[in-house]
């Protein structure tokens, strides 16, 4: 039996490449929100950076309060408790829901962000066995996003039981939300990581282009290294992030929604797309929908670009959309 939260800060290799007369102008600044390392890294002509990590931050404290399915006062546990009652929501909050509501008509489900009473059900920090069959079951039947209402920034779900879980949205919006505010107030270069995603704007301290290496989900010192796409945010979803092992199967948190159980045999995907959010949200349903119906969902996107790993019998294989062709290696 074993038992992992992978570490956040581990599932991209940011190739950060500067020289000296760079670093009086390099910032960063790391701190746990979203319960994962969120880093924040600036690179500017302006002094005083901390004072605008702080603006970025703040991002990241609000859309925690206003959509963490953790906190009891958040809007999304307002809405979730309170079935059949409109909830007046924040702007933020009703652009999520109906950015999360679209994504989940295209992917057919695949993505759904009514998916909490199952990710309630299997509660991976630290569960160690299976949840009852019957309860996974019942759990199912509250996943449906047509269930959830949505008209002049109010919110509600339609049914007892049924719970949001923005867990695959949030967090990549929190991205986009904390890079807006940083572009209004002048700050043109920059990188901040949440965990499986990432954003960069702007160029790295040396003036080039940046270059993002993924980590390889079965061999911790290797990653891929990835050309600049044009597309600066970037999420990842491996089943390397938080599972146990029993009877030598692995148990992850990437959840069908239309099954209940953990989806396979992908093993990571990582989506590139214009922003976060979409990466954040594609990055799970392409996941889900497995290499074959992933790839060719996002071959019919534009902008958008996915690199996906899969288990076989033998070992792993490696996939990607037609953008990415030849513009990946793996680096040992």
């Amino acid at each position: 039996m074993k038992n992992v939260l992978f570490a956040a800060t581990t599932l991209f290799a940011v190739l950060w490449l500067y020289s000296d007369q760079d670093t009086s102008t390099l910032f960063r600044e790391d701190r746990i929100v979203f319960e994962t390392v969120v880093s924040i890294k600036l690179h500017n002509s302006q002094t005083e950076l901390e004072k605008f990590a702080e603006i970025a931050f703040r991002s990241f404290i609000l859309v925690d309060s206003l959509m963490s399915s953790y906190k009891d006062l958040s809007e999304i546990s307002r809405i979730s408790n309170n079935p059949r009652e409109w909830v007046n929501c924040s702007k933020e909050t009703f652009e999520v829901l109906q950015r999360a509501k679209y994504w989940a008509r295209k992917t057919n489900g695949a993505y759904d962000p009514t998916i909490g009473s199952l990710t309630s059900v299997w509660n991976f920090q630290g569960r160690e066995s299976i949840p009852e069959e019957s309860k996974i079951n019942a759990s199912v039947s509250f996943v449906d996003f047509e269930r959830l209402e949505l008209k002049s920034q109010k919110a509600r779900v339609n049914i007892e039981g049924l719970l949001i879980d923005l867990g695959g949205a949030a967090k990549g919006y929190a991205v986009d939300h904390a890079i807006s505010k940083l572009r209004a107030a002048g700050i043109e270069n920059g990188l901040i990581e949440a965990g499986g995603d990432i954003r960069y704007w702007g160029k790295k301290p040396d003036g080039t282009s940046w270059r993002i290496a993924v980590q390889h989900p079965r061999k911790p010192g290797s990653f891929i290294e990835v050309d600049d796409l044009g597309l600066e945010a970037i999420a990842t979803s491996g089943d390397y992030q938080q599972y146990f092992l029993l009877d030598d199967r692995r148990y992850h948190h990437i959840l069908d929604p239309r099954t209940g159980w953990p989806s396979t045999p992908t093993m990571s995907t990582t989506v590139w797309a214009q922003n976060t959010m979409d990466a954040d949200i594609l990055a799970t349903a392409v996941f889900v929908l497995g290499e074959e119906k992933g790839i060719h969902f996002v071959e019919s996107l534009p902008d958008v670009e996915a690199l996906v790993f899969t288990g076989t019998q033998q070992d792993y294989r490696v996939k990607s959309t037609s953008g990415l062709r030849g513009r990946f290696r793996i680096v040992d």
